[in-house]
């Protein structure tokens, strides 16, 4: 599938629940508020089912934290047997101590890990959880095979002095590394002005750092740095143009609605609704294929007013 703008639709995001056991101010919760239901098991595998006979080979389950939902592993188990390339999930952490064996075990071999602050004070008060909860269930995801990319959302004056730390924990641990743009969405007033970080700043010190650089068209057109033998990425959405113009991502609303684009739920299109008045794959597919004509470069051109340069120390 591709959808208006010749962009191929490889990437398939599904929320799987909006419920979280912490609470971080920044969540942007994938773009979703008020959701009223949760899919069941079998739902979300027929979503991937027909994601899959459309072409999409890879997908990721988010939330909320979908470690809260018991079924996790088998809804992992069964996403694999439908032959994806990729099948991943993103977490906070704080339960893998219990679950990542579990998971391991059910065929999952990477996860994206958020975490925000290596230094507990700074992570208690950003997400009201226990850092030492996240450095055991991540030794134990370690220690079961699973692949780790650390997540860190940038916040000036918060966490952007970390950068060294997090790379050297990064590869203490194996793991690789994506530093990302805070994004307006789902902010209270002020929040966005308060704590966004231009990480063009940040990019570059990476940069310099690095033994070497690959630029890949996957990814949304972004280098990936090698430092120190760890692989970094920095991810700028924010009024970036490239990275609208790469998307290859299509989302599933927690409530089961197809979701074009992060930013906007303005153009949503209900899949469960349907499903669950009986209606065949056919009728899905086009579900699926109106949702992916639904889509546009939510920045279509680069307009970013400079903001404070990024700290490196």
């Amino acid at each position: 599938m591709k959808d208006p703008f010749q962009r191929p639709i490889k990437g398939l995001r599904i929320s799987i629940t909006q419920r979280c056991n912490l609470n971080c101010f920044y969540c942007h919760h994938e773009g979703e508020s008020g959701a009223s239901r949760e899919m069941t098991v079998d739902e979300i595998i027929r979503i991937a089912r027909i994601a899959h006979s459309l072409g999409i080979r890879r997908i990721k389950y988010t939330g909320g934290e979908p470690l809260l939902r018991e079924d996790l592993p088998e809804i992992i188990r069964r996403t694999v047997s439908l032959g994806m390339e990729d099948t991943a999930i993103t977490t906070n952490g704080s339960l893998l101590k219990e679950k990542a064996a579990p998971l391991r075990e059910a065929g999952l071999q990477r996860l994206n890990l958020s975490m925000p602050s290596l230094r507990p004070e700074v992570y208690s008060s950003l997400t009201g959880g226990r850092l030492n909860d996240i450095l055991d269930g991540t030794a134990e995801a370690c220690r079961s095979g699973i692949e780790i990319k650390i997540n860190v959302v940038v916040m000036r004056r918060v966490n952007d002095s970390e950068t060294e730390a997090f790379i050297d924990f990064a590869r203490s641990i194996g793991g690789s590394l994506q530093f990302i743009e805070l994004e307006d969405l789902g902010l209270d007033d002020g929040l966005f002005d308060t704590y966004h970080a231009d990480l063009r700043g940040l990019e570059r010190a990476i940069s310099g750092m690095a033994e070497r650089a690959v630029k890949r068209e996957e990814m949304n057109r972004r280098a990936r740095y090698s430092v120190r033998g760890t692989q970094v990425d920095v991810v700028r959405p924010v009024e970036n143009a490239d990275f609208c113009r790469a998307c290859t991502r299509l989302r599933v609303t927690s409530d089961g609605r197809l979701k074009p684009c992060l930013m906007r739920s303005d153009n949503l299109v209900d899949i469960l609704g349907p499903m669950r008045r009986g209606h065949t794959d056919a009728y899905l597919k086009k579900l699926f294929q109106r949702a992916v004509a639904l889509r546009s470069p939510y920045y279509p051109t680069a307009s970013r007013s400079p903001r404070p340069p990024f700290r490196t120390q």
